[in-house]
């Protein structure tokens, strides 16, 4: 079931990135749960007008993972061509952290548009801060 756009807005505020860096110039969300990849996808396709075409996707892996296993299955969740997917980044050896290794590792769903990030930043103060 899609998501109202007041439901991908609380969405985004709780989970988007929140990096300095990555607020300046992006809307992005990461995940290692495809079903809130896939409704973030959808809700920007439905909501913004953005295509697929547009969003680019990250993987943030462990030195164990399959990078080409790892691309084919978030490629075939998200309905994302691999052209649209960016370089890998692997976590060093050792670096864990004790939590608990994700299979396809981590994935980061981007759009690169500071008029998009913009307006979600805007909708979500006149939605809940206004």
């Amino acid at each position: 079931m899609p998501l109202t756009h007041r439901e991908g807005l609380i969405m985004y505020w709780c989970e988007g990135d929140r990096s300095e860096e990555s607020r300046t110039y992006r809307a992005a969300l990461t995940s290692t749960d495809p079903k809130s990849i896939k409704l973030f996808v959808q809700w920007l396709k439905e909501y913004y007008g953005v295509e697929k075409a547009r969003m680019k996707v990250r993987l943030h892996l462990y030195p164990t993972s399959n990078e080409k296993a790892a691309k084919d299955f978030w490629s075939t969740e998200l309905e994302i061509p691999l052209i649209n997917f960016t370089k890998s980044w692997t976590k060093p050896r050792g670096k864990s952290g004790g939590k608990r290794i994700h299979l396809f590792g981590i994935c980061r769903v981007s759009v690169l548009s500071k008029m998009l990030l913009h307006k979600i930043i805007s909708d979500i103060n006149c939605e809940f801060l206004c």
